[in-house]
């Protein structure tokens, strides 16, 4: 009688026996973050194009932010060392208060980062990234006037799409704040994976479920920021009616995955 062969196990594609090749490793996922952004209030009018129903806008209350993330998967804190490359990457994001059921959530309709892992991650829980260029300041601690966040800084950052200028932004530190701008609350996105020809079409909305979330200093001045549509990139919807300040911080949490809050109707 042959022998049937195992199926191999995997948390996400590539499929391999040894499974060290999957493209995401399952969680929970950690992630460390340094940050900078602009706090705004966009047209309300306008961001109703970008919320898909039963979401709600409220106020027009965005945040836009570039970021350095260093993240571990699956606690497999040796990757840190073992290959360093994979444990960090580059962000750009807008997000948006909205509610939902009658309670305020942080929802993300732009999203890009400049590595697979994250891309393919962010797209398992819902997240709807695409890749880019990311750049933004950077302290040293031997760089005189440059070793740390203080009064009168500057930083800035900005990000590519296809070599096109999609957001930039420049911030002047002025004092530390107790409160971080964002999230507003807990974070909704849609899950969407198309049936092709066969096979089960998913469309839902999902809370994202973290845990141990940390704040370091908080700082909040002045900010700038030009958004630029193109033509895969609807950021030109996006009317900036208000810019409440800029911001530079560092948080931390751990992403376990997903909750399934509502099967959207096709």
């Amino acid at each position: 009688m042959e022998e049937t062969r195992p199926y191999y196990s995997t948390f996400s594609l590539l499929t391999t026996k040894s499974v060290k090749s999957q493209i995401v490793p399952p969680p929970p996922w950690i992630y460390a973050i340094e940050m900078i952004g602009v706090k705004v209030y966009f047209d309300p009018g306008k961001v109703l194009d970008l919320i898909p129903p039963p979401l709600e806008i409220v106020d027009g209350e965005g945040f836009v932010y570039v970021a350095k993330i260093f993240t571990v998967s699956g606690n497999r804190w040796e990757m840190l060392y073992e290959d360093p490359e994979e444990t960090k990457y580059m962000e750009a994001a807008v997000a948006l208060k909205v509610k939902y059921n009658a309670n305020i959530y942080t929802y993300f309709p732009f999203m890009w980062v400049d590595k697979d892992l994250p891309l393919i991650r962010g797209w398992l829980l819902g997240y709807p990234k695409k890749l880019a260029y990311i750049s933004m300041s950077e302290f040293h601690k031997l760089l005189d006037g440059y070793s740390g966040p203080s009064s009168g800084v500057k930083m800035g950052g900005y990000a590519l799409r296809n070599g096109k200028e999609i957001i930039r932004m420049k911030i002047t530190l002025r004092e530390k704040v107790s409160q971080s701008p964002i999230p507003f609350g807990p974070i909704l996105q849609f899950r969407r994976f198309p049936a092709v020809q066969d096979g089960t079409d998913v469309y839902e909305l999902g809370q994202a479920i973290s845990s141990d979330f940390r704040v370091g200093e908080v700082w909040q001045g002045e900010g700038e920021v030009i958004l630029n549509g193109s033509i895969n990139e609807a950021l030109e919807v996006l009317k900036i009616n208000k810019i409440e300040g800029g911001y530079y911080f560092n948080w931390s949490f751990k992403q376990l995955g997903t909750k399934i809050l509502a099967k959207i109707p096709k």
